[in-house]
C-alpha cells in the first residue's frame, strides 16, 4: 500500500513539473493553430470562440460555416463525458488516467499527421484529445493553470504578480506568476509555430505537437522511474 501511494505522488509530482506544463501548452497552441488555419477558422480548443463565431455566422445565414463549429463542440461534449469512464478503466501498468489521456492524445495525432483522417473525424478527435488533456492536467508546481487556452493563465499571472509586490513582496507568489506568465507565452509560441508549419505541412503539421506530448510523456516517466 505505502508503494502504491508513494508512486502515485510521485506521478502526480512528474505531472506538474514546469517542463510538462510547458510541453503541453505548447501543444495547445499548435492544435488551436492547426485548426483555425486549416482547416475553416474553428478552434481545436476555444469553445468560446466557437460558440461566437458560431452565433456569428448563424446571424450572417452561413450555415455551412456554422456548421463548421459544430463538430468540435461536440468533440468536447465528449470528451468531457470521456474523462470519468478514463478514470474507471485506465489498466493499472498506465499508473493513472493522466498518462493513459496523453498516451491516446499522442496515438491520434499521430496517426492523423501520418496517415491522414478524414475532417469529419478529425476536428472533434483533436478536440476531445485536448479536453482529456486539460482535465488531467491542471497543475505546474504550486498553481493551476489550463494547457490548451491562455486566458485563465493570462489573468492569475498579472493577479499573482500584483499581490506579491503589493503591499509587500511575496518571492513564492512572484515565483508563481512568472510561472504561469511563461505558459501564457508557451502557448503563444505553439501557436506560431502551428501557423507556420500548417501552412507548408497541412495535416501532417500533426507530427509536431505530437513531438511535444512525447517530450512530456517521457519527462513524467523519467521522474517517476528514476
Amino acid at each position: 500500500m505505502d508503494t502504491q501511494v508513494g508512486t502515485a505522488m510521485d506521478v502526480e509530482a512528474a505531472k506538474a513539473h514546469s517542463n510538462v506544463a510547458l510541453l503541453l501548452t505548447l501543444s495547445g497552441g499548435f492544435l488551436d493553430a492547426f485548426t483555425f488555419v486549416g482547416h475553416g477558422k474553428v478552434f481545436a480548443n476555444s469553445m468560446s470562440g466557437n460558440i461566437v463565431l458560431l452565433a456569428a455566422n448563424l446571424a450572417a445565414s452561413d450555415w455551412h460555416q456554422a456548421a463548421r463549429h459544430v463538430s468540435p463542440l461536440v468533440g468536447f461534449a465528449c470528451g468531457v463525458l470521456a474523462a470519468r469512464p478514463l478514470e474507471l478503466m485506465t489498466p493499472r501498468w498506465f499508473r493513472e488516467p493522466a498518462i493513459a489521456a496523453l498516451v491516446l492524445e499522442i496515438v491520434f495525432l499521430g496517426t492523423a499527421g501520418l496517415k491522414g483522417l478524414p475532417e469529419f473525424w478529425l476536428i472533434p478527435g483533436i478536440s476531445l484529445v485536448a479536453t482529456l488533456q486539460t482535465t488531467f492536467f491542471v497543475r505546474s508546481g504550486t498553481v493551476t493553470y489550463t494547457s490548451v487556452m491562455t486566458t485563465g493563465n493570462l489573468r492569475r499571472s498579472v493577479q499573482l504578480f500584483f499581490e506579491s509586490t503589493i503591499p509587500k513582496r511575496d518571492p513564492a507568489k512572484l515565483g508563481d506568476a512568472a510561472m504561469l506568465g511563461a505558459i501564457s507565452l508557451s502557448f503563444a509560441l505553439g501557436a506560431m509555430i502551428g501557423v507556420l508549419s500548417t501552412r507548408h505541412l497541412h495535416d501532417t503539421a500533426l507530427c509536431v505537437p505530437t513531438v511535444f506530448l512525447l517530450g512530456a510523456l517521457l519527462d513524467i516517466r523519467r521522474r517517476v522511474f528514476t
